[in-house]
């Protein structure tokens, strides 16, 4: 949306000289105050520093803007001759020369890692082989989830869509016609989907069809409907990227492919806000999606539309993309679970040269994250990851004792849960209070809560947020010069700030990546024995849409990293992490979710523990106006 002519030269001298003033002052008083490093801090990389334990996390300082103004504001930061001096103050005032400083005077030495990448152990390869050669995919069907409770009552599982074709013979064609109803009538005002085409629904509906009255259908995912995020391709669909600018696909990813061999009816691809590049949730040239359980704030992002497609009843799955909480933040504020599995451990093309960029369900139990991990996490021979890790050091996708053992009963003797309790208190007061609930419920369990300390956490921080804003500034810097091509404000600022980042504070984000994952996976995973790190899932409650945001959206970075406190680890250092709701806001009803982190590999874990988390709260449904029951006519509630 542009602003007039008129407006621009009314508006815009007075806007420069006061954005000028304001940058010149603060950046005064930033080389005034600017902390000093001590330069000879002992770090022992292969066993505990010796300092820098303090927790160090501190809320971040920029603009931030939405509606018109917001369009003025990325003018100046990113294209008026002040331009290249307000992108290098904004990133100096925020820390950054912390990245640098940290490296250079401890890191030197240490060889950078891009990307974060880890090779199985021989006994992971042997469990994972042992146990799918005892049980597999089918006997963890029969044996556990056709026996499983529902924890969250109203949402329909992959099971009950295999149910209702396996024993009431209702065909997909018909349940497709509802869910169409549902996308189109009563849940529009979602703006959930950036491609819908009903036509190429009922298309492999009928297909579904024919495959059930032979009573051949290719798996328990026959005629399950199913979303994925507007990143990856999806054959007969339009690419978005959550931008203008979109591109029909005429073959599938390996996540699509996966699912329709499954003989799953993908039902379209879900808004993502453009090019990923925020948590928050709302993409302008898509005017959504919205929140079901509140339509005025924040979806979450930057899958937001596959969590609120999950949330909203339509689909009981949808694959998301997370490389900063883009999986986790939406599942947390839509009400929903998501899992961002181990960096390659489900293979995609599109999007794969992204270092923190890792791919996931979103869906409404555990077992459906389960049944969903199984499926998609198959190694792919040409996977550029599986052939980045090898074959031989990627271990065949499996669970641990699910498949014999009802979650309301297990016992958790024997399971150490880290938690740094200054990091874990760092959100709302709220949200913190049933995150403890949560460690406590677990602790009732039989786990062990360990404390524990991630020194230079605020370095590791920064270096995530420098690594994936400069791989946005590389990916996104050819439409950003294009001038046919109409990007977001806050794409354009994001772009710019990755531009503007040097070589030395990538290559020095990449050492601290390597000294973060030695310290995380050596010294607490392995040294302290620790089978997951829990914390809240945001750093906040689920924040409201400002004024002015439709045709717009908003830049506000400090909201952006507050939201995403707890993210950062697993992607920075390639590692799985599973959220699961634990409870709602008392004064606005919005779900609140819990994170549970594991080491490389340890999904199997965290699934298990997601089932036990999930029996703590009883779920609810969002209001009736933003839910749809697509099984309702051959289902009880």
């Amino acid at each position: 949306m542009l602003l007039t002519a008129s407006l621009w030269k009314q508006i815009l001298p007075s806007a420069l000289l006061g954005v000028t003033l304001a940058l010149f002052v603060e950046f005064l008083i930033l080389i005034k105050e600017r902390p000093v490093v001590e330069e000879d801090l002992p770090l022992n990389i292969t066993g505990l520093p010796t300092s820098g334990h303090e927790y160090n996390i501190v809320d971040l300082s920029a603009p931030s803007s939405s509606g018109p103004i917001l369009t003025i504001l990325s003018y100046i930061v990113t294209k008026s001759p002040f331009s290249p001096w307000i992108l290098r103050h904004l990133l100096d005032k925020n820390g950054v020369y912390l990245v640098r400083e940290l490296s250079a005077r401890h890191l030197r030495n240490l060889p950078p890692i891009h990307f974060p990448v880890h090779r199985a152990t021989t006994e992971q390869m042997r469990h994972a082989q042992k146990w799918n050669d005892r049980y597999g995919a089918a006997i963890f069907e029969k044996g556990y989830v056709l026996s499983r409770r529902n924890p969250a009552p109203g949402y329909r599982s992959v099971m009950d869509y295999r149910n209702v074709y396996r024993r009431k013979g209702v065909k997909p064609s018909a349940v497709m016609e509802r869910l169409i109803q549902g996308v189109q009538g009563h849940l529009a005002h979602l703006n959930m989907f950036a491609s819908f085409r009903p036509d190429d629904i009922r298309k492999q509906a009928m297909e579904s069809d024919a495959r059930w009255a032979m009573g051949e259908p290719l798996s328990m995912w026959d005629g399950v409907p199913v979303a994925i995020k507007d990143l990856s391709p999806v054959a007969g669909h339009k690419i978005c990227m959550g931008s203008s600018e979109c591109m029909e696909q005429v073959e599938d990813d390996y996540p699509a492919a996966r699912l329709r061999a499954a003989g799953a009816i993908i039902v379209g691809t879900t808004v993502s806000t453009e090019g990923g590049v925020t948590p928050l949730g709302y993409a302008a040239f898509f005017d959504g999606p919205f929140n079901p359980y509140d339509i005025n704030y924040y979806s979450g992002g930057s899958s937001g539309g596959s969590a609120v497609a999950v949330a909203s009843g339509i689909v009981p799955m949808a694959v998301g993309w997370d490389g900063g909480g883009s999986i986790r933040v939406p599942a947390s504020m839509s009400g929903v679970e998501g899992l961002a599995t181990t960096c390659g451990r489900i293979p995609f093309e599109r999007g794969s040269t992204s270092t923190n960029n890792k791919a996931g369900p979103l869906a409404p139990t555990v077992t459906d994250i389960a049944l969903s991990y199984l499926l998609l996490s198959q190694p792919h021979p040409k996977s550029f990851t599986t052939n980045l890790i090898g074959e031989a050091y990627l271990p065949l996708p499996y669970l641990t004792d699910l498949s014999t053992h009802d979650p309301a009963n297990f016992n958790l003797e024997g399971v150490r849960l880290g938690v740094f309790w200054e990091h874990f208190q760092h959100t709302d007061a709220f949200v913190y209070e049933k995150s403890l609930n949560a460690v406590q419920f677990l602790e009732s369990k039989g786990a062990t809560i360990v404390n524990i300390t991630i020194p230079y956490l605020r370095e590791i921080h920064l270096s995530h947020g420098l690594k994936i804003v400069s791989e946005f500034g590389n990916l996104w810097e050819s439409p950003f010069y294009n001038t046919t091509y109409q990007l977001e404000a806050n794409t354009e600022i994001t772009v710019m700030l990755g531009r503007t980042l040097t070589a030395d504070e990538i290559l020095s984000a990449e050492k601290i990546r390597h000294f973060a994952i030695q310290y995380v996976r050596k010294n607490l995973f392995e040294g302290l024995q620790l089978d997951a790190i829990v914390s809240p899932m945001l750093g906040d409650k689920v924040p409201k849409l400002p004024r002015g945001y439709r045709g717009y959206g908003e830049s506000n970075t400090a909201l952006v990293y507050k939201i995403m406190r707890f993210v950062p680890l697993a992607n920075f250092l390639g590692l799985p992490s599973l959220t699961v709701p634990i409870g709602y806001e008392e004064d606005t009803g919005l779900p609140i979710g819990f994170q549970l982190l594991g080491d490389a590999w340890s999904e199997p874990t965290l699934i298990r523990l997601g089932s036990v988390v999930e029996q703590l709260q009883k779920r609810k449904t969002p209001p009736a106006e933003n839910f749809f029951d697509v099984l309702k006519p051959w289902l009880k509630s």
